[in-house]
């Protein structure tokens, strides 16, 4: 378990050692390089997608290294409209047809998107990884078609203050493409552009609340499933998730307690509003535990708003810890909860079972000569 908890150490580090050089892409793209290798060279890290991605990337693989290619044979493979993300993985067949290397190049992808996204729109990146440690970190192993989507359509951001629809939606459009939970960030674009009244927001949140006791979210959930080919989401109900709760009352403290000082730029106030949407978000789903995923697009509002309430001239002297506290925190409860994934932690490099206890490896484990030889395929 040390071995993540060494990777929040490294951040730390960064953080201290940058503080007169936040813009920084060089040392910002050091420390996206290592986290990347750290989860592209995992050994199956992160639970059961990662054999479900790898096995369909074998089918895919053998098809088309087969003498008469045939892709109509493996379309059944594709969830729901998710194509490009299935053309992606045919491309990366012709440089490879292990489940190993196929994750570690999408690794790569996942965080040059990331990287860039940072780099686009981020002012303080050392602050704002440690807080993406704590919110997204983990969930980058393991869901990669919605993690690349993500990183997609972070990408046209801009588009959404510049107030242009059609490059915006060209980026939602390639996203949809790869995980249909994109949708629900295409309606962001019609939020309006303001600076909403403190009582605006906490109506806004006590209806999203009581939809969340309805049973709406539920076929909302459900529908999601059927649209991507998946049944898993809503076996993962949870019941009710106070994490969810306690993260929106931080939020909306944190944004109530400085929001005289925030701007009305429009840059500042679209990244504002996705952060209360996406506290909406996590009351709607609160009863289940992959209610989470569907505000991960709008993730982005927290890694700028925290660090630019935190940079403030006149803010509070308590922000910054206090934000890292709430990062670490986050993190452990991840890193502890995910412990029969991950630990003992292993690279592929090495022959023998992957990572975690065993039990996932013992369930989902479709090829065992991958135990025996990492790179047989």
């Amino acid at each position: 378990m040390y071995i993540y908890i060494l990777i929040f150490i490294i951040a730390l580090f960064y953080y201290f050692s940058s503080k007169n050089n936040q813009h920084s892409k060089l040392l910002l793209a050091f420390f996206f390089i290592y986290v990347s290798l750290f989860v592209g060279l995992g050994d199956m890290i992160g639970g059961y997608d990662r054999y479900i991605y790898g096995e369909s990337f074998d089918l895919i693989a053998d098809e088309m290294h087969s003498t008469s290619p045939n892709l109509s044979k493996v379309y059944y493979l594709v969830g729901g409209t998710e194509y490009l993300y299935f053309y992606w993985e045919v491309l990366l067949t012709f440089v490879t047809g292990n489940r190993y290397i196929f994750i570690f190049i999408t690794s790569l992808l996942i965080y040059y998107l990331f990287y860039r996204a940072f780099v686009k729109y981020l002012e303080d990146y050392p602050l704002s990884c440690i807080i993406f440690l704590g919110f997204f970190f983990y969930f980058t192993m393991t869901y990669l078609r919605q993690v690349i989507a993500v990183g997609i359509v972070w990408q046209g951001l801009e588009y959404i203050w510049n107030r242009k629809k059609i490059k915006f939606f060209l980026f939602i459009i390639l996203g949809y493409f790869v995980h249909s939970s994109t949708i629900v960030f295409a309606l962001f674009y019609f939020v309006p552009l303001k600076k909403f009244t403190k009582k605006e927001i906490i109506l806004f949140l006590v209806i999203c609340f009581l939809i969340g006791l309805t049973p709406l979210p539920s076929a909302l959930i459900d529908n999601a499933s059927s649209a991507v080919g998946k049944g898993n989401y809503q076996d993962q109900d949870q019941g009710f998730r106070i994490e969810y709760v306690f993260e929106v009352i931080f939020f909306v403290w944190i944004y109530f307690k400085n929001y005289a000082k925030i701007a009305s730029d429009k840059k500042t106030i679209t990244f504002l509003n996705m952060t209360f949407v996406l506290c909406g978000l996590l009351l709607i789903f609160m009863r289940f535990g992959q209610g989470g995923r569907m505000g991960w697009f709008f993730l982005i509002g927290v890694f700028y708003m925290l660090p630019y309430l935190s940079n403030q001239k006149n803010a509070f002297t308590w922000m910054k810890p206090l934000v890292i506290l709430l990062s670490f925190i986050l993190f452990m409860r991840m890193t502890i909860s995910w412990v029969p994934l991950n630990v003992p932690y292993k690279t592929f490099l090495t022959p023998g079972e992957p990572a975690g206890d065993g039990s996932t490896f013992t369930v989902y484990e479709y090829d065992f000569e991958y135990v025996k030889n990492k790179f047989y395929r």
